[in-house]
């Protein structure tokens, strides 16, 4: 019976996605919310976001998630499309912030060839949006295991996505719970 749990614990740990998309809702939050996740400073929701419920334990999730990767060194891409959809926001600072964040990225993917895929213009995928199914089909392309969102309705079709495609849709929360089992091999 110990091989048995043994062989989950090494499943578990080798399935644990390692390239991580962020979607551009995570990145307004990580923008947002900097000085809870990095300083430790209380949390104070935002007046637009008084009513999000659960903000607080993916913030928790999210912080204890980058607590983690300052050793781990898992990767957390960014990519073009996350910069449009940013930049039409029109918040310079906000902006500013994701194009650093998309220069770290392709500073670690340096080197690594993507070439654009179709797979989410396929009609099974039309209960997504147009916006989402970009932003998908760039963290395909890029190779990412996993696809972090802090929205709620898009992880609705993670199972399909997940079986049609190997890309998994985890918010904070979902992706903290795969990682905390491991979390103090890394601290």
């Amino acid at each position: 019976m110990r091989g048995v749990a043994q062989d989950a614990v090494v499943e578990a740990w080798l399935t644990l996605p390692r390239r991580i998309y962020l979607d551009t809702g995570t990145l307004q939050t990580l923008y947002d919310y900097g000085e809870t996740l990095w300083e430790n400073e209380p949390f104070e929701p935002l007046r637009r976001d008084r009513q999000v419920p659960g903000l607080s334990d993916e913030l928790d999730a999210l912080r204890n998630i980058f607590l983690v990767n300052e050793r781990a060194h898992f990767e957390f891409a960014v990519t073009e499309a996350s910069l449009r959809e940013v930049a039409a926001r029109n918040e310079r600072g906000y902006t500013q912030w994701v194009d650093d964040v998309l220069d770290s990225w392709l500073v670690s993917s340096e080197g690594e060839k993507s070439a654009p895929t179709s797979t989410f213009d396929d009609p099974r995928f039309g209960n997504i949006s147009v916006k989402d199914r970009r932003l998908l089909q760039e963290a395909l392309d890029v190779g990412c295991d996993a696809f972090m969102t802090i929205e709620r309705r898009l992880p609705t079709a993670a199972a399909f996505v997940e079986k049609t495609t190997g890309l998994r849709i985890l918010r904070p929360t979902v992706y903290w719970a795969l990682l905390q089992p491991f979390a103090n091999l890394y601290r």
